[in-house]
Parts: C-alpha cells; structure tokens; sequence
C-alpha cells in the first residue's frame, strides 16, 4: 500500500469513528428528550388524574348531600357516603340486602349487624327505601313510606 492509499484509509476510518459518535450522541440525545417528554407526560397525567379526581369527589359528595341514599340499590361507595358507615358496614348491608331480597322500609336496616339505634338515627333521615328523591322531598317521602 503506497502513502495516498493509507492516507485514504485513515481518513475513512476516521470518518467513520467521527459519524458514528455523531450518531451515537444523536441517539443519547433523543433518548434523553424521550424520557423527559415521558416524565412530563407522566406528571401531566397525575395532575389531570388528582384534579380529575378531585371534581368527581365534590361533584359525587354533592350528589350524596340533596339526594336520598336508596339503600336497595346504592352502590359501596353511595353507602360509605352515609354518616358512621364504612367499607364493612356496607359490605353487611349489601349483603343483607341479597339475602333477604331488599328492605321493605327504612327501620329494617337495623338488622343489619352494627347498625343500632344511634347509627340508625344518624342515617335515618339519609336512606330511603324507594326511588331517591331529593332531600327536600323527604317529608312527602315519610308520608308514604308510613
């Protein structure tokens, strides 16, 4: 190989090592620029999912506070909602529920273990046993359920 030959090939070699470290940064870099759009994203969504959260939290607890709560048909969190009712209590009247095909009237969900006469006053004026209907109904609803 004569002088020009192996100038030729060193510089193609060098070439070749200065475009692939090119391109190997190119690639680290883009690497990096996706994992932080994707930890932006990632943020993003948790804030959009927080405040997602938060609106159906107000807007469901809303709907708990001017509605009756139809303990026939009311979901976990629906009764959970109720005042002194938790996660098993609602589990008990669900279950209750099931078992006996529904409740006729209100009073019958004292039988539901854990509810007493305290825990049933708390909630009384909070359940129905009929379609919901708002609270500021519930005098009519107490004339018919009588």
């Amino acid at each position: 190989m004569n002088n020009k030959e192996q100038a030729v090939l060193y510089f193609l070699c060098i070439s070749f090592i200065v475009g692939a470290s090119i391109s190997f940064m190119r690639h680290k870099r883009e690497q990096q620029n996706l994992e932080a759009i994707t930890i932006k994203n990632t943020i993003n969504n948790t804030i959009i999912q927080a405040e997602t959260d938060s609106i159906d939290n107000e807007e469901t607890d809303s709907i708990y506070e001017t509605a009756l709560i139809n303990i026939n048909t009311a979901l976990n969190k629906e009764l959970e909602a109720l005042p002194g009712i938790g996660p098993a209590l609602s589990k008990r009247i669900i279950d209750y529920r099931q078992n006996h095909g529904g409740f006729k009237t209100k009073d019958e969900v004292k039988k539901v273990s854990g509810i007493g006469p305290k825990k049933f006053a708390a909630i009384e004026d909070k359940i129905t046993t009929t379609k919901n209907t708002p609270r500021s109904h519930k005098a009519t609803e107490k004339k018919t359920e009588k």
